[in-house]
């Protein structure tokens, strides 16, 4: 028995607006994240070393330094004659018992330090990826909305081709719910003998919900057979 139509046209519509809407929404997201966190500290780094002073420190240990992890610095340092310890907010691999560097202390708490010099490689990391992944959601959506208006124009202006099914794949490159979406193959023999091969884009349905013995029909450009459109969406049910 076939599935009914119009529910499998709808649910199939309902995922590729979800998928969307999760694919670009969590890239952009993340990319907000990581962009305002490392705006975050570098404004916060200018704004701490406005009112800092900086002070000479040697490095007594690297506190729980392992073969895979760099481990926090424990630096001793000294304002007015009087010796300050404190755990440093950051490490590099450059840094070990024994090496002297310079750390920043507010002038009205000794105690509060950082250590500032090395930050800026992180500050632009995070604005770096942050830029990345949202402009890769933005990217995947605006690809998104050009294959859509491609099908419009086809839909409204294209030539119309009822092609032969040959086959139904999943696309392994997107995924939601550990499912993923059809691609067809089809071909259409024109009454030239010509025979002209065509592959559909990604549709949330499932293979079973396409009609065995049905044929999907192909809008192609008129002036240029290479461009077209497979309308999943006519075998369904």
């Amino acid at each position: 028995m076939y599935p009914d139509r119009e529910k499998a046209l709808a649910k199939g519509r309902r995922k590729d607006k979800t998928f969307i809407r999760v694919f670009c929404g969590i890239f952009i997201l993340f990319g907000i994240i990581l962009f305002t966190a490392g705006i975050a500290v570098g404004v916060s780094s200018h704004t701490f070393r406005q009112k800092a002073e900086p002070v000479n420190a040697v490095i007594l240990a690297m506190r729980g330094a392992t073969s895979e992890s760099l481990g926090t610095p424990v630096v001793e340092y000294a304002v007015d004659g009087k010796s300050y310890t404190a755990t440093l907010n950051m490490a590099s691999s450059s840094m070990h018992p024994g090496k002297r560097i310079t750390v920043y202390y507010q002038k009205n708490n000794p105690r509060e330090v950082r250590y500032l010099d090395d930050n800026g490689w992180l500050v632009a990391l995070f604005v770096f990826m942050g830029t990345v992944f949202a402009g890769m959601g933005a990217a995947f959506w605006l690809v998104k909305r050009s294959h859509e208006r491609k099908a419009r124009r086809l839909l409204a202006t294209g030539k119309v081709v009822e092609a032969e099914i040959t086959g139904i794949r999943e696309d392994t490159n997107n995924s939601m719910n550990g499912r993923h979406p059809i691609v067809v193959s089809c071909r259409y023999t024109a009454p030239d003998g010509r025979v002209y091969f065509f592959r559909s884009g990604s549709f949330w349905y499932e293979s079973y919900e396409i009609g065995p013995k049905k044929k999907v029909r192909v809008y192609v450009d008129r002036n240029n057979p290479a461009d077209y459109y497979v309308d999943v969406d006519s075998a369904i049910g």
